[in-house]
């Protein structure tokens, strides 16, 4: 088995180099088995080389594709063409107008040809240069799955219950009839070992003969597959659902394994042939290996993301990458699950002006060296190992404020924001002293923000307070990059000032039932002062980096960042920096 298993990834890695296909990202997952594994290995750190900003589509799903020297990639009603190298627009689909439906899942190159599916049941074929109409062929409700390809052949799931296998040259059916369910295929089909399997709303994975379209077999879930579908490794189909990954025999639907995760699986799976790479909803990843007779776990710990994974991870290399809740973009170790490169991308101040965060529900796509991931504004950003970035990371929100006058009675809290638009922060290079003295520090990754608090003591064994007089912060961050911030601030205590409130509880016990509190009076009145209104408290989620000023745009004469400004027509901006 374990022989099997190594030849099978050792002639994906072959069959791909031999196929010049290595560099691509021509379907959703990579391949007609939906692994979500690519051979390329980029290397660390990355940068951001271009944004392009196109319409803006809420919790879109469609990953960016990768043929050549293009990348194709969908928001909301419109299709999009751009240059890999320089972001520039190549075209626009419709160019004027609008799609008569919006495009609910990643598109698929084929030979010359771009396809995707449409909410109204259409499947595009358009000329994959030049962007212009070929054909399309309609069923009868939303293609929500991926137009999957296997030997020029294209099989589609669709909202009418059905599977499709239609010629990609075209667009003739070629089963006498399509496959019917009782529910929609809704999420993604899987194409390997001579067969097409397929996860149903009505809470079944139907096996069918790829040439005939016949089923084979089918087995039953405890549940609706309502954000996962199965992927193939060698012969055995892999289906997570609730907080179960289970293992199929391919050819007969047979259970060979099943296992119970953590925790309740986020989105579609990942594979390697060798490892499983599943995101939870406790915000971990965690590493499977299906090398042996039942899986095991491979990392000592799992991966913490910092927040909830909604599309599937993208193995490269020695590498996965997943992007998060929060413009999370993160890369771990497939050998141990350490963290290698971290990366938070900042809301569009084009199409989503004074939002706090951005959202990044598409899966990341590394192709031709670059790393490409499209967030919910419909910012499609592109990292390369080689884009320039000379500075340092940014500071905001200084805690204590620079200069206060406080109390020096313990317990004080000391934090800062930090946001860097190159390369991101690496928090693990962090350090913060008081008066010379390093702190332990903590890191919340949701809010960027790394502090410590003094000690406080407690009734038995007080902390004496702070000496009165000026008291020295010193803070020093890296980016992945490698440049070096050193801030200092500082504040002063004074023992005339009243110390922070503190209540000091002792364990007890009590019979007594609590008094039970009229909520009513808390609640907000008119006149008291909306959320909205109030200003930022440390940790709450910090606001975005506004606009730079009128004239000092990134590349103009005197700015020290580089250009991350879109080269595209279209949607014209630039990567905004958060104040000093």
């Amino acid at each position: 088995m374990i022989l099997r298993r190594a030849a099978f990834v050792v002639c994906l890695l072959v069959l791909a180099l031999g196929a010049g296909l290595c560099d691509d990202a021509i379907m959703g997952r990579y391949n007609s088995q939906q692994m979500s594994y690519t051979p390329e290995v980029v290397e660390l750190p990355l940068m951001l080389s271009w944004q392009y900003t196109a319409a803006k589509y809420n919790k879109n799903t469609a990953s960016p594709v990768v043929a050549g020297d293009s990348c194709y990639f969908a928001t909301g009603d419109s299709v999009y063409c751009v240059d890999l190298f320089s972001g520039n627009l190549k075209w626009r689909y419709p160019q004027e107008q609008s799609l008569t439906s919006t495009v609910k899942a990643t598109p698929t190159v084929y030979g010359e040809n771009l396809y995707f599916g449409t909410g109204d049941g259409k499947l595009y074929c358009l000329n994959a240069e030049s962007g212009t109409f070929e054909w399309f062929f309609e069923t009868r409700a939303a293609l929500r799955c991926p137009p999957v390809v296997d030997e020029g052949i294209m099989y589609l799931g669709s909202d009418d219950n059905s599977i499709y296998a239609i010629d990609a040259e075209t667009g003739d059916s070629l089963w006498p009839k399509p496959f019917a369910a009782r529910d929609d295929f809704a999420n993604g089909i899987a194409v390997g070992a001579g067969m097409i399997v397929g996860s149903s709303m009505d809470g079944n994975i139907y096996g069918i003969n790829q040439s005939s379209g016949k089923l084979r077999w089918i087995f039953r879930m405890p549940s609706a597959p309502v954000k996962t579908s199965p992927i193939m490794a060698d012969n055995v189909t892999i289906m997570a659902l609730g907080n179960f990954l289970y293992g199929l025999t391919t050819r007969s639907g047979q259970t060979r394994w099943m296992v119970q995760l953590p925790s309740d699986v986020t989105t579609t799976p990942a594979t390697d042939g060798s490892n499983v790479y599943v995101t939870c909803q406790d915000k971990k990843l965690y590493c499977y290996s299906i090398i042996g007779r039942t899986p095991a776990l491979k990392w000592t710990q799992p991966a913490d993301i910092g927040g909830v994974c909604s599309s599937s991870p993208t193995v490269a290399g020695e590498l996965v990458f997943v992007t998060a809740a929060r413009g999370i973009i993160a890369a771990f170790s497939t050998l141990d699950g350490s963290l290698k490169w971290r990366y938070i991308a900042a809301p569009s101040g084009i199409n989503s002006p004074g939002a706090t965060y951005t959202d990044a529900s598409t899966s990341p796509i590394v192709a031709n060296g670059s790393l490409l991931v499209l967030t919910d504004d419909g910012v499609l950003n592109c990292f390369t190992q080689t884009a320039p970035d000379t500075t340092a990371p940014d500071y905001y929100y200084l805690t204590p404020v620079n200069g206060v006058r406080m109390s020096g009675a313990p317990p004080i809290k000391v934090s800062v924001a930090l946001w860097d638009a190159g390369s991101g922060v690496d928090f693990s290079s962090a350090t913060l002293m008081l008066d010379g003295e390093s702190k332990e520090i903590t890191t919340d990754y949701v809010t960027s923000t790394v502090s410590f608090t003094t000690e406080a003591g407690d009734s038995k064994s007080p902390v004496k307070p702070l000496k009165d007089g000026v008291h020295i912060i010193t803070l020093t961050v890296k980016d992945y990059a490698g440049n070096l911030l050193t801030k200092e601030w500082n504040f002063v205590a004074d023992s005339k000032m009243p110390p922070p409130r503190r209540i000091i509880k002792e364990p007890t016990k009590s019979t007594k039932e609590p008094t039970p509190v009229d909520r009513s009076r808390f609640r907000r009145t008119e006149e008291q002062p909306s959320a909205e209104n109030q200003q930022y408290q440390p940790g709450a989620t910090p606001p975005p980096p506004p606009p730079m000023p009128p004239g000092q745009e990134f590349g103009s004469p005197g700015a020290e960042r580089p250009d991350y400004r879109n080269r595209g027509t279209r949607g014209r901006g630039y990567m905004p920096s958060p104040p000093q």
